[in-house]
């Protein structure tokens, strides 16, 4: 039995920040460290994360938290 691996790619304002992640809660706090650096350049920022297997989540933040979308 074949098990595909879901990875993950992460976006920012529309450009690909990184690719080929394998772990969704180290790429949740990449993206919280993200944007509060973001934040704190007073750069508002929105996010997107998608998976080779379909996921999709898209957000931004909000006083340096990301706020995710329904």
């Amino acid at each position: 039995m074949n098990s595909t691996k879901q990875t993950y790619a992460i976006y920012r304002d529309n450009d690909l920040i990184a690719t080929d992640l394998l772990s969704l809660p180290s790429i949740m706090k990449f993206v919280r460290n993200d944007a509060l650096k973001e934040h704190s350049q007073g750069r508002p920022a929105f996010y997107m994360i998608t998976g080779s297997l379909g996921f999709k989540r898209a957000g931004g933040h909000l006083k340096g938290r990301v706020v995710w979308d329904g």
